[in-house]
């Protein structure tokens, strides 16, 4: 059986006390018309109207004064009584006017509450044996004044008399009480039947309503279902159910795609390390609905190892910042060195040095994430935001840092590839050169080489026809000798 409060219970016995004030409404009205009636039979017209008017001024006074209340049930009541005394009275002590107090107590059985009964059971009490008490003393001491009270046309109402005539009105208002109570009783009980039944109405209606949208996957919508009712249990099981299997589909399908996407991006920029920064850390950040991000790679210089930002992005463009940071220095720092991410939901102060056109405000959340394959980190991806992030999404970063660092190992390979690809390239071209260069040079010493021949040759047959006209002369000068 559903439990009803007083204050759900008040407005359904305000009905019926409505209706219990229409009866004694009707019964106070009859019983002012019968006063006046009864004032034909003994000229009581003074009586009749005057204490008639007052009970009735007095009676709808108190319900108009004090209409939030319920004074005017027990005033009702009290009214009731006087006019019992105002008959009895009237009609000279007739004894059968006593009764209309029994007509009073069954009418104020309708507001089925036994503490209205009271003020007409005093009231009666009272009345009866200050009046017959009264009486009497006129009988014995021949008072004609006490006489004139007019309880009873006996000449007074012995004690026996009185106590039968007082018992039976007690007997009356405990029998009228004890049926109010049972009255109010089943009332209540027809009352709470009542709710119940409403309210399994409403809760089947509820609940149609709430499948239907668990149906149409709408888990959030407010519903003022019974828990206590076991199909809205199991429907609230139920929801719940469906809308955390909801929520992982959502972050699978959240980590999914954006490694789908992230795998793109390394694919058509995996041969550029520059390009590949910048592309994969505006991704993070606009994928994620983040405000800025850094990526810092790993690089070395002889024996020198530092992180230097490659890639930065901060509110919806790309940034171009000169920074290196040794491992150990700062949060970056910290995160290499300990091969661990980082996250802060207090952020100190001036800890983010870029700034947007719409003011510098604080960041709410700061992560830093080392890209690490096989326990060597390639870099080091710092991203903040002004919103907390979710565990999934800092998930999605672990594992978007391991394809990354294959990917950014890929492209440093590819680099270094390429590096020593064009340093063998000039080398090539240099040599062949150089070569050009000795070719010529061969070319130019054999062209030199075959012009000293022939100068060479074309001395010795100058020497030879220098000799040859040498001795031709001599051969002429012993001639003539």
């Amino acid at each position: 059986m559903t439990a009803v409060s007083n204050k759900q219970f008040k407005p359904y016995f305000n009905e019926i006390y409505k209706k219990a004030d229409r009866v004694t409404e009707i019964t106070i009205g009859g019983y002012y018309l019968f006063g006046i009636f009864l004032a034909f039979f003994y000229d009581t017209w003074l009586v009749g109207l005057g204490v008639g008017s007052l009970s009735l001024v007095l009676y709808f006074g108190v319900k108009v004064l004090l209409k939030k209340t319920y004074a005017h049930h027990y005033i009702g009541s009290l009214v009731l009584g006087i006019f019992m005394a105002q008959f009895i009275y009237q009609m000279h002590g007739l004894f059968e006017m006593h009764y209309t107090a029994f007509i009073a107590i069954i009418v104020l059985m309708a507001y089925q509450n036994y503490k209205v009964f009271l003020p007409a059971a005093l009231l009666i009490g009272i009345h009866h044996g200050i009046f017959a008490y009264i009486q009497y003393l006129g009988f014995v001491n021949n008072n004609e004044a006490y006489q004139s009270i007019y309880f009873t046309q006996l000449d007074y109402m012995d004690l026996q008399t009185f106590l039968f005539h007082a018992g039976l009105v007690a007997v009356a208002v405990v029998i009228a009480s004890v049926y109010s109570i049972n009255s109010r009783a089943r009332s209540k009980l027809l009352f709470e039947k009542l709710v119940e039944s409403e309210e399994k109405d409403k809760t089947t209606k509820t609940n149609i309503l709430f499948a239907k949208e668990i149906a149409n996957n709408n888990y959030d919508k407010k519903f003022d279902l019974n828990e206590d009712d076991p199909l809205s249990s199991a429907l609230m099981d139920m929801r719940d159910s469906l809308k955390k299997s909801s929520i992982r589909e959502d972050q699978e399908r959240f980590t999914n795609k954006g490694l789908a996407e992230l795998s793109n991006i390394i694919r058509d920029n995996g041969n550029n390390l520059k390009d590949l920064t910048y592309e994969v850390i505006e991704f993070l950040v606009k994928y994620m609905k983040l405000n800025q991000g850094g990526f810092f790679i790993v690089k070395e210089e002889g024996d020198d190892i530092f992180l230097e930002l490659e890639g930065c992005y901060a509110y919806d463009r790309r940034k171009k910042i000169n920074k290196r940071i040794q491992p150990g220095e700062g949060l970056v720092g910290q995160s290499y060195q300990e091969k661990d991410s980082i996250y802060l939901t207090e952020v100190p102060e001036n800890y983010i040095n870029i700034k947007s056109g719409l003011g510098d405000a604080n960041p709410k959340s700061i992560v830093i994430t080392p890209v690490k394959r096989d326990d060597i980190i390639e870099g080091v991806i710092e991203l903040a935001s002004f919103r907390v992030l979710m565990e999934f999404e800092r998930e999605f970063l672990e594992k978007a840092g391991e394809s990354i660092a294959m990917a950014l190992n890929t492209a440093k390979v590819n680099q270094k590839t390429t590096e020593l690809y064009e340093q063998s390239q000039q080398q090539t071209e240099e040599m062949r050169a150089q070569e050009e260069e000795m070719r010529q040079n061969m070319e130019e010493l054999s062209a030199t080489q075959e012009e000293m021949q022939r100068t060479q040759n074309d001395y010795e047959k100058m020497l030879a026809d220098s000799q040859k006209e040498n001795e031709e002369l001599k051969k002429q000068l012993a001639e003539k000798t």
